[in-house]
């Protein structure tokens, strides 16, 4: 008997959301149901792409949707927290693409909220599952406890002015020494 899939919704469609969306859509533990993004063109390349997943511009009427059980959350930092408590309070698992919140105090909320809705809560951090991340936690395995670490970056990506370059790019980084 196989497992019922998870039914999934993908609020942002912007730089990050294509990635989730084409991700969730050929996973076969999760059914890409319905995806929100405030800007219509990007809906209309959307659907001419995935027309049997839902599109709307409400991501309230998304999270408020019955027929989604997890949200996947795409969009600008300062939206994250309002976006996740809502999800959260109506029941839903979340993904949040990092960073978390803006603030240590608004992802402490989130958890917090998870937990006592017995509610999953995950931040997307793509390079703990990568070949070099796995890799280098090995290394450090072996090694011990780190006292330094250094990274270069050579691809910054797109420039984000919600956040300060060490919440955006930091996390990578320490996701692997922490995982």
């Amino acid at each position: 008997m196989s497992k019922k899939a998870l039914q999934v919704g993908v609020i942002g469609y912007g730089y990050w959301g294509p990635n989730l969306v084409r991700n969730f859509s050929e996973c076969e533990e999760t059914d890409l149901v319905m995806i929100a993004d405030l800007q219509p063109e990007r809906l209309k390349k959307l659907k001419s792409r995935y027309p049997a997943v839902q599109t709307i511009r409400d991501p309230l009427a998304l999270i408020r949707s019955a027929k989604i059980e997890a949200v996947a959350i795409a969009t600008p930092l300062k939206t994250h927290y309002a976006l996740a408590r809502a999800a959260l309070e109506h029941g839903k698992h979340v993904l949040i693409e990092k960073p978390m919140t803006a603030s240590a105090r608004e992802a402490e909320a989130l958890v917090r909220l998870a937990d006592k809705r017995g509610l999953k809560i995950l931040v997307d951090h793509i390079f703990v599952y990568s070949g070099a991340g796995k890799c280098l936690k090995e290394h450090f395995e072996e090694l011990g406890e780190p006292r330094y670490f250094d990274s270069t970056r050579v691809n910054l990506g797109i420039f984000r002015d919600d956040t300060n370059v060490i919440w955006d790019l930091a996390p990578h980084d320490l996701s692997i020494l922490l995982n």
